[in-house]
């Protein structure tokens, strides 16, 4: 019974718990996204749609925080590869900081602050992503501290997360200003326009993420080379 509760086991259910609230979150929030672009719908059901989409955000956001310190937590558990001490702790404290991050931005929102704390999470997920990028190309090439094959290509692949999330902050950055301008002009084409093309141009990006996700789990699970 007590070996149920063994390290391994533990990171292999928070692993796996990540991944399940990060794409079932993901699609309430593309739900949501949809239902705010509605133009049959009242301004008030569009906002309480667009604000509940921006609250549920916050869920996948830490999952994607925390996904990767657990899953160095889960391959060093495993015995599958021996991960240096400082890396492991490295990215806890980048994913912590990250949290601290996102609830900053999350109490400053309408204020001045949350442009600055917007710019930072900006340079951060570059910066955060890029170093994951290295790690996995380090890894193909056998000079890291990461081992190569399949590894290699979940960890250079879940860079591309990176990307992509900021592909959709991007995308969904004209809808705010637009949502202004619906509660003090009506609704007009031009507003309209604005709003559904942001809206679908994120949920290309989304769908690509989830793409990636479901490829990045299936190399996990099957470890094909």
């Amino acid at each position: 019974m007590l070996n149920a509760f063994n390290p391994h086991n533990i990171w292999l259910y928070a692993h796996i718990l990540l991944f399940v609230y990060w794409l079932g979150a993901d699609l309430g929030v593309l739900l949501l996204a949809r239902a705010a672009r509605r133009s049959d719908l009242s301004f008030a059901e569009r906002v309480f749609a667009l604000k509940m989409a921006m609250q549920i955000d916050i869920l996948p956001r830490l999952c994607f925080a925390l996904m990767f310190p657990v899953g160095l937590q889960l391959m060093h558990s495993d015995g599958f590869a021996v991960v240096p001490v400082s890396l492991i702790a490295a990215s806890w404290l980048i994913a912590l900081a990250w949290i601290v991050l996102i609830a900053a931005m999350l109490r400053s929102e309408g204020s001045p602050l949350a442009t600055t704390l917007n710019r930072v999470h900006l340079v951060l997920q570059i910066a955060f992503g890029l170093g994951i990028a290295l790690l996995g190309l380090r890894a193909w090439h056998g000079s890291g501290p990461l081992p190569g094959g399949w590894l290699a290509a979940k960890v250079t692949l879940f860079a591309l997360i990176f990307a992509l999330g900021i592909g959709i902050d991007v995308a969904f950055r004209p809808v705010g200003p637009a949502f202004v301008r619906l509660a003090n002009e009506g609704s007009q084409p031009d507003i309209e326009a604005t709003i559904s093309t942001a809206v679908s141009r994120a949920i290309v990006v989304v769908l690509t993420l989830y793409a990636l996700l479901l490829l990045i789990a299936w190399i996990g699970v099957s470890k094909p080379f």
